[in-house]
């Protein structure tokens, strides 16, 4: 499995700082591209409703994991942190409609923190994408709705797409992957459907998994019921098969638009509402 390469190939980061669309401080760490790499590829990554945090100063597993994979594949990566700046730990237990950070803000970051990686000089910022999981993932489908999102290629895990699903049209600017549980009754798969139809691209791919869960991706946890979440239903929990098939179409995916030649070619093989067989 490749991101087992993890328990061998530690992290090097750096916390970082810079302002925002509306004036206010943001925060994140960055991961450099390794071995003083210049002109190299990006991935911005975006959080979920529960934070970038396990516990001060430490990184959630999956958050760490996934930066920890990219840098070691040559990218640089930023993790960007929309809550610890505005006083906030996580919102996971607050209902949407009475959030602090909502996702036009956090798209707004998000914007603000694509421009910071293409600024660096040792990122080639015609090669820059994104990731998001659950609210970040949201995030993303909203921000590469724009004319100019700023990114080649995006990544959404488990995003909630019933605002989106409801719009007259819908279109991605970039090649956009969603990775989704059938069983998640968080961020259901059935609007993201929808969305699909209405994005009606080649680019633009959905790919379910059977007895997922919401967080499917999440190592170290039982399969267990959020009682501190907001949503009317909260079942979450790993998938193993899911996660090990959902992480190598995301390193192909990203691979084909910023680091082709480090790729062997890529079956164009997938629908846009393709479930795992």
């Amino acid at each position: 499995m490749l991101w087992g390469l993890l328990l061998v190939a530690p992290a090097y980061a750096v916390p970082v700082a810079f302002g925002g669309a509306s004036g206010n401080m943001l925060s994140g760490e960055y991961f450099p591209p390794p071995n003083g790499a210049q002109r190299a590829p990006a991935m911005l990554l975006l959080h979920g409703c529960g934070g970038l945090w396990s516990r001060p100063g430490v990184l959630t597993v999956r958050h760490a994991r996934m930066a920890s994979l990219l840098q070691e594949l040559g990218y640089g990566v930023l993790l960007l942190d929309s809550f610890s700046n505005r006083g906030l730990r996580e919102q996971c237990s607050v209902p949407a409609s009475e959030r602090r950070v909502n996702v036009a803000q956090r798209v707004d970051d998000a914007q603000v923190a694509v421009n910071w990686l293409k600024l660096r000089r040792e990122i080639d910022a015609n090669r820059v994408g994104a990731l998001g999981w659950s609210n970040g993932a949201t995030t993303l489908l909203n921000l590469v709705a724009r004319d100019k999102p700023g990114i080649k290629v995006a990544v959404a895990f488990y995003p909630g797409c019933a605002a989106l699903a409801k719009r007259a049209r819908y279109t991605a600017a970039v090649p956009t992957l969603l990775l989704m549980g059938e069983n998640d009754d968080w961020t259901p798969v059935a609007p993201c459907q929808r969305l699909a139809e209405k994005a009606a691209d080649d680019t633009f791919h959905l790919v379910s998994y059977p007895d997922a869960d919401h967080d499917f991706d999440v190592p170290g946890s039982d399969g267990r019921l959020r009682k501190d979440a907001s949503a009317a239903a909260q079942g979450t929990g790993p998938n193993q098969a899911a996660t090990d098939d959902a992480y190598r179409r995301v390193f192909k995916w990203i691979g084909r638009w910023l680091d082709p030649d480090r790729l062997k070619p890529v079956r164009n093989d997938y629908s846009p509402a393709l479930r795992l067989q």
